[in-house]
């Protein structure tokens, strides 16, 4: 129960302590989101310079939620025996620094969605509107996993309008998104975030904070497994509802197992491994799918004339 991807007692200097504090091996479970989306909504590879930019986008936005998620949590971080060795509550890495950093992040994104594409730019703000506000939906909202779903789900539309938003209008590039793994990564997320809420369900209530795990107690676990199965089946649909081959049914299929691992590891209670390994689910469907759509346009990998 004393798990925190955040914390640590014991930092390996400045930079170590920055990089546990933005929890920076997490950016690797958003990216494939946005890669999926922007593979999926071209149905082609995108050129290496949008893929590059893609990143960036993602890199700076994310760190900027991640550190102002720590900010406004500094407070709560630091009464719960849990999360109390985070590096803002211990000192380590500063109010002031934070704050910076945000700033700085929030300008890059800005400025990075400006050299993606028009409708990336003017999306921009909202996106990043809809990110910074999320600390705070936990103080109001017992469905603020559903939120972060969104909030990830996001990730893979931002890959849809780098793709395609130069060469269509905003509206067009909206209905191109590719709305079945939209929803499958909300139901994905929603389940391993509760991962990380059901070990502070009493600290939580003592707190006054919501959460869906405070809400539905001990039947939390369940419910992070049906969200995990929802997730799995909208997946498969779409690998035939868009007409991908045999490697995404395959890197589904993994999506699936290895969530189903996360869960009885989160039933044994073992919620640390469980979080990680939805990283790992996360990765294998992205570059699963991405793969497929690279042999299925550029090598004409199941053309029957091959």
């Amino acid at each position: 129960m004393s798990w925190d991807p955040g914390a640590s007692k014991y930092y390996k200097g400045k930079i170590h302590a920055w990089l546990k504090f933005l929890r920076i091996e997490q950016t690797f479970f958003s990216l494939p989101n946005v890669y999926l989306g922007a593979f999926v909504s071209l149905m082609s590879v995108p050129s290496f310079k949008i893929l590059i930019l893609m990143f960036l986008a993602q890199f700076f936005l994310r760190t900027a939620g991640m550190a102002n998620d720590n900010l406004a949590d500094r407070e709560i971080d630091s009464r719960n025996p849990r999360t109390m060795n985070r590096p803002l509550v211990t000192g380590i890495i500063s109010v002031k620094e934070t704050k910076i950093l945000i700033a700085l992040c929030l300008i890059l994104f800005l400025i990075i969605s400006y050299l993606i594409n028009f409708n990336a730019f003017v999306l921009s703000p909202i996106v990043a509107l809809i990110v910074m506000i999320y600390p705070y939906i936990k103080r109001y909202s017992s469905f603020a996993n559903y939120y972060l779903g969104i909030i990830q789900g996001l990730a893979l539309m931002g890959g849809a309008v780098a793709s395609i938003g130069n060469y269509n209008s905003l509206l067009e590039t909206v209905l191109r998104v590719p709305w079945l793994f939209f929803f499958s990564v909300i139901f994905w997320l929603v389940g391993f975030d509760l991962y990380n809420h059901i070990p502070d369900i009493d600290f939580d209530k003592k707190m006054g904070l919501h959460s869906l795990a405070v809400l539905l107690g001990d039947r939390a676990l369940l419910f992070a497994g049906i969200n995990q199965l929802l997730s799995f089946s909208i997946a498969f649909i779409a690998d035939y509802f868009y007409g991908l081959g045999i490697i995404s049914y395959l890197s589904t299929a993994l999506h699936g197992l290895i969530m189903l691992i996360a869960y009885i590891k989160a039933s044994k209670g073992d919620f640390g491994k469980a979080f990680t390994y939805n990283i790992y689910s996360s990765l294998i469907l992205g570059i699963g799918v991405c793969l497929d759509i690279t042999l299925i346009r550029y090598f004409n990998f199941y053309s029957e004339s091959n």
